[in-house]
């Protein structure tokens, strides 16, 4: 974010609340509010408007941002052919357990090698974000041999 964007949208905050950030305040804010898109920051904004009652500190802009989901863009995806998994991308198998003396089945999921499987590609342990890293990933047809 710009920081004239910021300016434009924190004014905003301060309109509605009748109560303007001095200059070291809007300092502050700006360096740990720049890393935040300019669509992000104004979705915050309408969110700030709905739950805080008095100007909001910059710990409120922050748990808003943590708590506030991201909008989720709707894809133009073109499936094609595959007969592995019918076009749908994945393929369900089962698994059986031994636990002491029961048999247990338990149903997982594989995604397949064609374009379609992209869109259940994930892998936990390249995450970015660090705090959620895991081990979790969603495997291929090919590496469990179904």
């Amino acid at each position: 974010m710009e920081v004239k964007e910021f300016v434009e949208e924190t004014s905003k905050i301060e309109k509605y609340y009748s109560k303007e950030l001095d200059e070291f305040q809007r300092k502050v804010w700006f360096q740990e509010l720049k890393t935040i898109d300019i669509k992000r920051y104004r979705q915050i904004i309408r969110e700030i408007y709905r739950q805080c009652k008095f100007m909001p500190k910059l710990a409120d802009i922050l748990d808003i941002q943590n708590e506030l989901p991201y909008a989720q863009k709707q894809k133009d995806i073109s499936y094609v052919e595959c007969q592995k998994c019918n076009s749908r991308g994945f393929k369900l198998y089962t698994k059986r357990i031994k636990n002491g003396n029961q048999d247990l089945e338990y149903t997982y999921v594989a995604r397949c090698d064609c374009v379609n499987g992209q869109e259940f590609a994930y892998d936990g342990t390249k995450v970015i974000d660090t705090q959620h890293r895991s081990k979790f990933y969603v495997p291929t047809i090919q590496q469990i041999n179904v």
